[in-house]
């Protein structure tokens, strides 16, 4: 994913990359096994390059309620900036990555992880109503019902119940 940058005109230029399944080795890779397609649309002017990275893919995960598998489909845009010369550029952008003026091309890899990496998910949940699994006999409640005996009173609070009535 080497974007070259030195010869490179100002204006809008566009590529692709589709990044085979297993290529990318990092932590968390095992969620997104599948291809993984990169469009990124480069704005050079002057000694700027800005860049729009679009990703596509599928993501693997396991449901952290009932434990099963699922996919979903991975959209994800985020941009950068960089700046050939010294870091006296002057700028709103909160990060900017200062290149060498003899930078000869821009491996977009690296940030391509780390962004894949906080995409995914603190909780992972299959579907919005997934009842899990039960705690007491290991139902999965999605599939099966509890066998659980139902949960006895505390006979201690007997009393405060007589209230009640």
């Amino acid at each position: 994913m080497k974007i070259p940058v030195l010869h490179l005109e100002d204006g809008f230029h566009q590529f692709s990359f589709n990044i085979p399944a297993g290529t990318l080795q990092f932590s968390g890779s095992e969620v997104y096994p599948e291809e993984i397609i990169t469009d990124v649309e480069v704005n050079k002017y002057e000694k700027n390059i800005q860049c729009r990275v679009d990703i596509k893919t599928m993501a693997h995960y396991t449901c952290d309620r009932c434990l099963d598998q699922f996919v979903a489909p991975h959209h994800q845009i985020f941009e950068l900036l960089f700046h050939v010369g010294t870091a006296d550029f002057e700028t709103e952008e909160e990060d900017v990555v200062f290149l060498k003026p003899e930078t000869v091309e821009i491996n977009l890899v690296n940030w391509l992880i780390e962004y894949l990496i906080l995409a995914i998910p603190m909780k992972n949940i299959c579907k919005v109503d997934c009842k899990g699994i039960c705690s007491g006999c290991g139902a999965e409640l999605n599939r099966e019902n509890c066998t659980c005996p139902p949960p006895r009173g505390d006979s201690r609070w007997e009393k405060l119940k007589d209230l009640i009535k």
